[in-house]
C-alpha cells in the first residue's frame, strides 16, 4: 500500500468511533484492549478522542487497526445479522455462558476470600465486587429476556408485515435502553476494579489451585462480558431505536395516505 493511501486509511480510522470499528471487525477489540481504550460503554468516542484521553499515539493505534483490516483472518460480520437473530445469539452465547459460570465463580471467590483473605485482603474485596456485579448482571439479563428481546422480535415482525409498531409493555424504549446501558457501565467499572485488585488477574506465587482457577475464570468472564456489552451497546440497542422510529414513520405515512385517499 502506498504511503498516501495508508495515511488516508489511518485518518479515516482516527475520525471514526471506537464502537463502529469494533462492530465491523471484532478482532480490532484486541488493539483497543491493549491500550486500555473502552470499546463497550465508551464506544461512542472517536478513536482520536479515546487515544488522547489515554495519552496514546493515535497514529500507532490507527496503523495497528489498519493492519488487522488488511489481514485475511475470519471475521464474524454481526452488522449483517437481523436484530432478532442477534438477540437470540446474545442469549444463546453470552447469557447462557454467564448463567453457567456465575455460580462457579461465586464459589471460587467465597473460598479464596475465606482461606486467603488474611494474607491477601484484596481477595475479600474482589469477592464483594463480584457478588454485587454478578447479582446485577443476572437481573439485567432477566429484563432483556423478558422485556427487550421479545419486543425486538415484535418490531422485526411488524416491519416484515408493514404493520403498526406495537407499544412496548415496559413503557419507553429509550428509557429502558438508557437503564440497561447504565447497568453495562456499572459492570464495566466492577470488572476494571477486579482487574486492578488482582494485578491483571495474576495470581501470587502462594496461590492454590482454586485461587488460580478464580483469576483465570474472572479473566475469561471479563473478555466475554466486554464482547457481550459491545454487541448490545454498539449494535443491538441503536438498531432497536432505528427499527422503532422507522416503523412509526412507515405506519404514520400509511395512515396519512389512507386518509387522503378517502
Amino acid at each position: 500500500m502506498h504511503t498516501s493511501a495508508r495515511e488516508g486509511m489511518q485518518t479515516s480510522l482516527e475520525n471514526r468511533t471506537v464502537g463502529e470499528i469494533v462492530a465491523e471487525d471484532y478482532r480490532t477489540a484486541e488493539v483497543f484492549q491493549r491500550y486500555g481504550i473502552d470499546f463497550c460503554c465508551g464506544g461512542d468516542k472517536a478513536v482520536s478522542t479515546a487515544c488522547a484521553e489515554k495519552d496514546v499515539d493515535v497514529e500507532t493505534v490507527a496503523s495497528e487497526l489498519a493492519e488487522i483490516g488488511n489481514s485475511n483472518g475470519p471475521v464474524e460480520n454481526y452488522t449483517e445479522w437481523a436484530p432478532d437473530f442477534l438477540a437470540d445469539y446474545i442469549v444463546n452465547q453470552h447469557h447462557t455462558y454467564a448463567k453457567r459460570v456465575i455460580p462457579q465463580i461465586t464459589q471460587f471467590a467465597n473460598k479464596v476470600a475465606r482461606v486467603h483473605g488474611d494474607r491477601h485482603p484484596e481477595t475479600r474485596e474482589i469477592a464483594e465486587v463480584w457478588h454485587e456485579l454478578s447479582g446485577e448482571m443476572v437481573r439485567h439479563m432477566q429484563r432483556e429476556e423478558l422485556m427487550l428481546f421479545p419486543y425486538i422480535k415484535q418490531l422485526v415482525q411488524a416491519g416484515e408485515a408493514s404493520d403498526e409498531v406495537p407499544s412496548p409493555v415496559f413503557g419507553s424504549v429509550p428509557e429502558l435502553l438508557e437503564e440497561l446501558e447504565g447497568d453495562h457501565e456499572h459492570t464495566g467499572d466492577g470488572l476494571a476494579k477486579m482487574e486492578e485488585l488482582s494485578n491483571g488477574y495474576t495470581p501470587p506465587q502462594d496461590a492454590c489451585n482454586t485461587y488460580r482457577a478464580l483469576y483465570a475464570s474472572l479473566q475469561e468472564f471479563d473478555a466475554r462480558t466486554k464482547e457481550h456489552v459491545h454487541l448490545e451497546n454498539n449494535l443491538l440497542f441503536p438498531r432497536t431505536i432505528t427499527m422503532e422510529d422507522q416503523g412509526k414513520d412507515l405506519y404514520d405515512n400509511q395512515s396519512i395516505s389512507g386518509e387522503s385517499e378517502r
